[in-house]
């Protein structure tokens, strides 16, 4: 074999080495590139995952912190002194910053809850109007029958609200619970502190009343005695 030949099969054979060392290297990096994106796919789809379980715990806890409170309050003893005022006032309760956040964009919410949610949202925002049309000067100028039927109207609005709270807070735990999460502790909680705040509320009340006699109830006066 000539020293030509052997210098061309030394050539050939180094530009095969570097070829093979490139595709390997080429299939390396190709491969070291994927796992990275799956990597990444995944990271990101834990996040999101993530992102979404919070958004339903704090969903689950604003629902309740306005649905709690009333469970008690829509007595019928509450319902029936409602209906007999002639100047009713209430406050509007416009705190839902929560669901405020996400109302643009409701793809962020799972499928399960949508629903429920916004079923539950649309009433609180019905509540609040009428509320707020208590302090309106034409709903002041009304006749007292006309205020009560507003007034009832309102009332049923609020049960509703109440009803459909009680379904989103289920669709909610339900969700949590099939990602590992038990939000009904957080409701048995919150209606214990509630229970408790009535409690102290009406201690508070009874030794108010005991320090000022002028918050007692007005004792009836006997009739005089006739006369022997």
């Amino acid at each position: 074999m000539t020293d030509a030949v052997i210098g061309a099969l030394g050539t050939i054979a180094a530009a095969f080495v570097g070829v093979l060392t490139w595709y390997l290297a080429s299939s390396a990096d190709r491969r070291r590139e994927r796992d990275d994106r799956d990597a990444q796919r995944r990271a990101d789809a834990l996040q999101r995952d993530q992102r979404v379980l919070d958004l339903v715990v704090a969903l689950h806890s604003e629902i309740l912190a306005g649905i709690v409170a009333n469970r008690r309050q829509l007595t019928a003893d509450e319902a029936d002194y409602a209906m007999h005022q002639e100047t009713p006032f209430a406050t509007a309760d416009e705190t839902d910053f929560v669901f405020d956040s996400v109302k643009g964009d409701l793809s962020i919410l799972p499928a399960e809850v949508i629903h429920a949610v916004v079923q539950y949202y649309r009433a609180a925002r019905q509540s609040n109007l009428l509320t707020r049309d208590l302090r309106d000067p034409y709903f002041l100028s009304q006749t007292p029958a006309e205020k009560r039927r507003i007034i009832a109207l309102l009332l049923q609005i609020v049960e509703l609200q109440k009803l459909l709270g009680e379904a989103a807070i289920k669709d909610l735990a339900d969700f949590a619970v099939a990602h590992g999460l038990d939000l009904n502790a957080n409701e048995r909680r919150a209606a214990a502190l509630i229970e408790q705040a009535r409690h102290d509320f009406k201690t508070i009340f009874k030794k108010s009343e005991r320090l000022d006699p002028s918050l007692k109830p007005q004792a009836r006066c006997k009739p005089p005695a006739p006369a022997s």
